[in-house]
């Protein structure tokens, strides 16, 4: 059983409907994780969770599924919240219950450990001092991974490194931020539970782009219905005539995940190597960033680009392309290479 939710829970509780029913369970292993007051000397007052939708579901389901297979397990459950969570909250909750206790300890080990390692979420810290940093995946998570014969993922290159820095806020960017003056840009969010309220990766890609000295004319969010978001692409590409749009969410394996079939009815030309590009920056973060089936495209002369729903995911899916945006526009309005 796995769900992802921002109410915190009661272990008690979640057990008891855990085993409720199955007189054969002998013992039940439970392990719960909580927000840190304190990491590298700093007083943390805050954690902000992020989460992709649809494929942080999976790739869990994709867990719990080898743990069932591997162990005498009756019964596992995966909670995890996301959102703000104070100094001390609960943050996750992993349960086996077994006929024996070795295999709930074993099954309850092997779900935290590869949740930790492999499952798509992000974590912010908010320290007293003011500021904000992503937290790293810890030595210490990949060690207890490998004890089970799995493999890393893959590590950041030295050129990605040298290439970005880290600002206040904890987001990566380029050292030399990209010119987008001049361009006319839309920014489209596609999500079935959001609203303009809760859209953290439309308003982090428009502050992106107001950095980048673009003009953003052009935002909405919708559900995904594809219909819906190929008129949308449409008119903003034909009547308000953009240069480029961007488009957050929609992107990942699920039924409902629409936004690439959208941009692919309205477009002519494709370029392959942007959505490429975007997928490889993905996997320097996260392993199941290879799921994603963003693509990028011209209608016309505008520049259609399909991000990651989260915001760290569209943040810095857009930062591995930005610097090539102006040359694509350049050349769909006809003006050859710069």
């Amino acid at each position: 059983m796995i769900r992802i939710q921002t109410e915190d829970f009661s272990v008690e509780r979640e057990v008891a409907n855990l085993i409720a029913g199955r007189r054969v369970v002998g013992g039940i292993v439970t392990f719960v994780g909580t927000v840190r007051d304190y990491t590298e000397g700093d007083q943390v007052l805050a954690l902000e969770l992020e989460h992709y939708p649809g494929m942080t579901e999976t790739e869990l389901a994709r867990i719990e599924a080898e743990a069932h297979a591997r162990f005498a397990v009756e019964a596992l459950l995966v909670v995890h919240r996301v959102g703000r969570l104070a100094a001390a909250d609960n943050i996750v909750l992993v349960a086996a219950a077994a006929r024996h206790r070795a295999d709930a300890f074993d099954a309850c080990r092997y779900l935290i450990d590869h949740l930790k390692l492999y499952a798509t979420f992000w974590k912010k810290e908010i320290t007293a001092q003011g500021g904000a940093r992503w937290v790293d995946l810890c030595p210490g998570c990949e060690a207890a991974a490998g004890d089970w014969g799995k493999s890393m993922p893959a590590k950041p290159t030295d050129t990605h490194r040298h290439d970005c820095r880290h600002t206040h806020a904890g987001e990566r960017q380029h050292e030399e931020s990209p010119s987008w003056r001049g361009l006319r840009v839309g920014i489209l969010t596609l999500s079935d539970s959001r609203d303009r309220s809760t859209d953290q990766s439309g308003d982090a890609l428009e502050k992106m782009v107001l950095e980048y000295e673009a003009d953003v004319v052009a935002r909405s969010l919708l559900t995904d219905d594809q219909a819906r978001i190929e008129a949308l692409l449409i008119d903003w590409s034909d009547r308000e005539t953009l240069d480029v749009i961007l488009t957050t969410g929609g992107t990942g394996p699920g039924p409902r995940d629409v936004t690439p079939e959208a941009t692919r009815a309205v477009c002519t030309r494709e370029m392959p190597g942007l959505a490429e590009r975007i997928r490889a920056a993905g996997m320097e973060q996260l392993r199941s960033a290879i799921l994603t089936r963003g693509v990028s495209a011209l209608r016309g002369k505008t520049m259609v680009i399909n991000l990651p729903g989260s915001t760290r995911g569209a943040t810095h899916s857009l930062s591995a392309v930005a610097d090539l945006v102006p040359h694509v526009v350049r050349m769909a309005h006809g003006k050859g290479h710069a």
